[in-house]
């Protein structure tokens, strides 16, 4: 199989791998919701809470840097495995000792249990973290996915089955921990290798130099998820509040379906190519071609038809939430080129620019959320959108530069689509005049066909050989010709 068909397929294993969760998180939250009352649930989530603010020191910090490794001996591996091993233990323990707090303390024992059973998932899942990576970066996405699959149905039957049993907060926790325990018991018994424990410190250099900056993006981001809503919350009202989370929490859940597992599969795909520019620069173009491709149609189709899926799904009380919504779907394209751009330059060993960008996105956020949070969500979601945009072109250059290529040949494959997407957004918005008087379900059907018909149309005419290598490579995947 030629390694372009190998990324596709990968790919598509992996959104394959998000639906399917996406689905069960849906089903999984309608049981709760039947059984489980506010104040249960609330004891959940300040136990995931301190989960949260435990895990971000568990995972990613030392499954990257295997991934993007060039080479790798069995030593660092073993090394690495047992020191995620040991530092799942450590933060395990510091969990116990937030347990047994609660429970003596604060006399909260329905979050201590939820948080003592936690601590488990926890350690479990740092040790996954390697032998997730060596999957990963085999692009074996197909096991990852059907193991996600798996994990994720048994959660969900643990979850329904306590409920029904009564067991009310503590199925939840269950069901997580039952999920972790099922993934790492999948991935060691079906692998290729066996793990054996032993740290040498050598071994352990390969984590040096990058896994202070994973550790570092993970808590800008714990930060920057509570900012926003700090800020609303103290200058506005809990309305507001609930308003601008609905859209942002919207966006969210199109995006992780859409682009949410191509992170997944550009690092150990570029890293494959670190070592020959030619190639590493064709693949990451015909990657953002094909991205955009796929993603800006649907981004422009949501955001014309968003008047009518709003409320058609949710009810009328949250059409104050579309403006904000609109404003956040347009973060889909340096969402999606933005975990590209990542992929390559981590790839490249160069995690410390994306570190720098993500300090400076989350301190302009900040500022910027002070300023703005007082004007109202629909102000400060498109602050946050400007803002964002504004610091990307840095990450653009530095791109290029990465790539050795011309600034200008990235801005033209990025301009096309973009303007494509534009006018197919436009024509939408004015032929949606046309069609007021139609069922919400009418015009949901008709507005979003047209928005779709008028960029293929576009995108037929000015990016044919960018659809055609598209379709081939769609074509490929499917019958796993080499490309």
């Amino acid at each position: 199989m030629g390694f372009s068909t190998q990324v596709g397929r990968s790919a598509v294993w992996a959104v394959a791998g998000q639906v399917v969760t996406a689905l069960l998180s849906v089903v999984n939250f309608a049981a709760v919701s039947h059984f489980v009352g506010p104040k249960e649930y609330g004891a959940f989530l300040l136990a995931m809470a301190v989960l949260a603010a435990c895990q971000w020191l568990a995972q990613n910090a030392y499954r990257e840097p295997l991934i993007q490794a060039s080479e790798l001996s069995e030593g660092q591996i073993n090394s690495v495995f047992t020191f995620s091993l040991v530092i799942g233990a450590l933060l395990c323990g510091g969990m116990v000792i937030a347990a047994l707090y609660l429970h003596t303390v604060k006399q909260e024992s329905v979050v201590a249990f939820c948080v003592l059973v936690l601590a488990l998932k926890l350690w479990l899942d740092a040790t996954t973290s390697v032998p997730l990576a060596m999957r990963i970066r085999k692009l074996d996405f197909k096991f990852v996915a059907k193991v996600a699959v798996v994990a994720n149905v048994t959660a969900t039957a643990v979850t329904v089955g306590m409920l029904a049993a009564d067991f009310g907060a503590v199925s939840m926790a269950f069901s997580q921990l039952a999920a972790s325990a099922l993934t790492l018991l999948l991935l060691l018994c079906t692998g290729q290798r066996r793990y054996r424990m032993g740290m040498q410190k050598t071994n352990l250099a390969i984590l040096r130099n990058y896994s202070p900056h994973i550790i570092l993006w993970q808590a800008l981001e714990a930060v920057g998820q509570t900012a926003d809503r700090y800020f609303i919350a103290t200058r506005l009202t809990l309305a507001d509040l609930g308003l601008y989370g609905f859209g942002k929490r919207l966006n969210d859940v199109i995006i992780d379906v859409l682009v949410g597992a191509t992170s997944n599969v550009a690092l150990p795909a570029f890293s494959r190519l670190q070592n020959d520019q030619e190639r590493l620069r064709n693949a990451f173009l015909r990657a953002v071609r094909t991205m955009l491709l796929l993603v800006l149609p649907i981004l422009a189709s949501l955001a014309v038809t968003a008047e009518d899926f709003v409320p058609l799904l949710f009810g009328a009380k949250w059409v104050g939430a579309i403006d904000v919504y609109r404003w956040f779907l347009l973060l889909g394209v340096i969402q999606g080129v933005g975990i590209l751009q990542g992929g390559l330059l981590r790839s490249r060993g160069k995690p410390g620019i994306w570190t720098r960008y993500q300090l400076a996105q989350s301190g302009a956020n900040v500022i910027v959320l002070s300023i703005v949070a007082g004007y109202g969500i629909e102000v400060l979601a498109a602050s946050i959108v400007i803002r964002s945009y504004v610091l990307w072109g840095w990450v653009v250059l530095q791109t290029c530069r990465a790539l050795e290529m011309k600034f200008g040949r990235y801005l033209i494959a990025l301009a096309k689509p973009l303007a494509i997407a534009a006018v197919a957004t436009l024509c939408g918005f004015w032929l949606r005049q046309y069609f007021q008087d139609f069922s919400l379900l009418s015009r949901l059907f008709i507005n979003g066909t047209l928005v779709l018909s008028v960029f293929g149309a576009l995108a037929a005419v000015f990016l044919n050989s960018d659809v055609r290598e598209s379709i081939t490579l769609a074509r490929n995947i499917v019958s796993k010709k080499p490309v």
